[in-house]
Order: structure tokens, then sequence, then C-alpha cells
């Protein structure tokens, strides 16, 4: 059983799915990693060459994929999406747990083929950029994109009452 976690950054992976990934791998899981291990991290590079030593020493086989932070950055958003779908179809992952908005996004459409074949797909939504007081662009923007990507979700996790 492979499952992938997926986000769109280096520092998300390392600050809150550490965990989770040794959680997979005591479930039986060969777990791999893909994110962008060198831009929009906000831990140092440093920081990030000590996470790809530890993903190693877990013999986890990490990706590097070029996601942006910048919403409107299209062109780098279908290129991160290409990289992304060729993961999937050079794997069979049972199981995919993405995490952060373009990442999770990116991941969760990448993912529509394979979850006919079987694949589960988890998204832990570490608070959604539409909420009680946010700008009307946030609603305009974000709100329709999760709306449409949840028919692409198995699960959806959510850290905070108002997400939920």
């Amino acid at each position: 059983m492979t499952a992938l976690v997926i986000a769109s950054t280096a520092s998300m992976i390392d600050q809150f799915n550490m965990s989770n990934i040794r959680i997979l791998q005591e479930l039986g899981y060969e777990v791999q990693v893909a994110c962008n291990f060198r831009d929009g991290n906000t831990c140092s590079d440093e920081k990030v060459i000590e996470l790809k030593n530890r993903l190693n020493d877990m013999n986890i086989v990490f990706y590097d994929i070029d996601f942006c932070r910048n919403v409107m950055n299209f062109s780098k958003d279908i290129k991160a999406y290409k990289q992304v779908k060729k993961l999937f179809d050079n794997n069979k992952y049972e199981l995919v747990h993405c995490h952060t908005p373009i990442g999770g996004v990116i991941a969760r459409i990448a993912a529509r083929k394979h979850r006919k074949q079987g694949t589960k797909v988890i998204y832990t939504a570490h608070g959604f950029h539409f909420y009680k007081g946010a700008p009307l662009k946030n609603w305009l923007l974000y709100f329709p994109v999760e709306w449409i990507c949840s028919f692409f979700t198995d699960v959806l996790i959510t850290i905070n009452k108002e997400d939920f």
C-alpha cells in the first residue's frame, strides 16, 4: 500500500505532517511526499535540508513539485498540475492526504481519474480563506473552488469549528 502526502511547501510537511507520515508507516503504508522544497517555505534552507535527510532516514521517497503560493500564477499552477498528474500516473496510491489551498486543489483535481480506481483522497483544511469577516473577494475566489473540489474529496478534515 502506498500513500502520498502532498502540500505546497516543505515547511507544511515539516511543521504539520511528520506525525501523520509516521502513523501511515506504522499502518503499513509506503509513504511518499510531494511539495516545493525550494520556494515559499517558512523554514530556512538548512531546515529544508534537515527535512530531506529525515525523510531519507525514514525511507520516504520525495518529489519536488513547482507549487507556487500565488494563486494567480496560472503557468506555475499548470506546471505543478502536470507534475502531480505524472506522479499519479506513475504510482498506484491507495491514499492521498493533501494540505494547503493550492496543493490541495491541484492534488484533488489530478486525482480525479484515480479515485474511480479506488484511490482515497483526504484534504486537511488548515483554515479556509473564506470565513466570517473575510473579504468578499476571498468568498468569490476560494469558496467556489473548494465547493467544486469537495466532489473530488473522500474525507475533509477541518481544524477549527468555523470551518467545520
